[in-house]
């Protein structure tokens, strides 16, 4: 049994105007030609759908019946059809992202604000997560940000932008009124450090055993707005990325610039075996734009933040 969409639109339109000509007519074909796709719709059925009296066809009760259930079908194909269409202009669908403290409070919520405005029936999914490459690989999302380097051949890592460190001191520390910082200025000081056995830490820590200075080395956090919290009750000083600290969540803080630089990636992932949504496209659009205009200046820089786009030489140091 080969039944055709055909025969059973040439079926319903026979059903609904009572005759083999009016049918015709709707479907733009000729009488004999909608005869032929009526005939073969009962022997592929194999069901008497029609008496034929006096050259008029009139349906059987099974055909008034067969009726019914190929307009609920055809009812459920027209849905799929104006849902397709709804996922092509963004009109439904579902947007799931997944960040890191840092990224997800500024820019991804920035880009994401301007999303929800755009495309106003997506249903969004936002979580922080401080595993943002295994969230993504577990396909927990459809895309993650990141400033921590996670490797993986199922991931696609795509770098956003490069920004230096600044060191955060509480408004009152007297190295507030610094125009910069270097490791010899902290000598001492209780250093709030990223944790062990991450990527950040090393460098960081590779940078004072450089130059040989001692800090306290007592706390420990994960990321950047931990460290700034801190900092902003009078506790220790940090060095941390900047996008925080240009949001001012933390109003008590001063940043100055650090010498010598110390810079954080950060990255947007995806599954490398999956093709991105165009959902996801269009949300990587307006992200990326938000990026462009933190480096052109359009965005309005404090002067103490570097920003640095994949390919851009880095600026030369004193």
């Amino acid at each position: 049994m080969r039944i055709t969409h055909r025969q059973l639109e040439a079926f319903i339109q026979f059903m609904e105007t009572g005759t083999v000509t009016a049918a015709a007519d709707r479907m733009l074909v000729t009488q004999p030609a909608m005869s032929k796709m009526l005939a073969g719709l009962e022997i592929d059925l194999k069901l008497a759908l029609f008496q034929r009296e006096k050259r008029r066809l009139i349906p059987t009760d099974e055909a008034r019946l067969l009726y019914n259930e190929v307009r609920r079908l055809f009812a459920s194909l027209s849905d799929v059809e104006r849902f397709a269409d709804d996922l092509r202009t963004f009109r439904t669908g579902e947007l799931r992202i997944i960040s890191s403290s840092t990224l997800g409070l500024t820019l991804v919520a920035d880009a994401l604000s301007d999303f929800c405005k755009e495309n106003p029936e997506v249903d969004v999914l936002m979580d922080m997560s401080s595993n943002v490459g295994p969230d993504v690989l577990a396909a927990n999302a459809d895309i993650g940000f990141s400033v921590t380097q996670f490797q993986h051949p199922s991931l696609k890592i795509e770098p956003l932008f490069h920004v230096s460190s600044v060191c955060v001191v509480h408004k009152d520390h007297p190295l507030a009124a610094r125009q910069r910082l270097g490791p010899k200025d902290l000598e001492g000081e209780e250093f709030i450090s990223f944790t062990r056995n991450t990527r950040m830490r090393h460098i960081t820590d590779g940078v004072f055993e450089q130059y040989r200075v001692a800090r306290k080395m007592r706390i420990e956090v994960f990321a950047s707005a931990e460290a700034n919290a801190l900092v902003s009750r009078g506790v220790g000083v940090a060095i941390v990325e900047p996008l925080g600290v240009r949001q001012n969540f933390w109003p008590d803080i001063v940043a100055i610039p650090f010498d010598p630089p110390i810079e954080f990636t950060f990255s947007a992932f995806r599954p490398r075996d999956r093709i991105a949504s165009p959902l996801t496209n269009r949300y990587m659009e307006i992200l990326q734009r938000y990026v462009r205009q933190m480096r052109t200046g359009e965005s309005h820089l404090p002067h103490w933040m570097e920003v640095r786009l994949p390919g851009e030489a880095r600026p030369a140091t004193g």
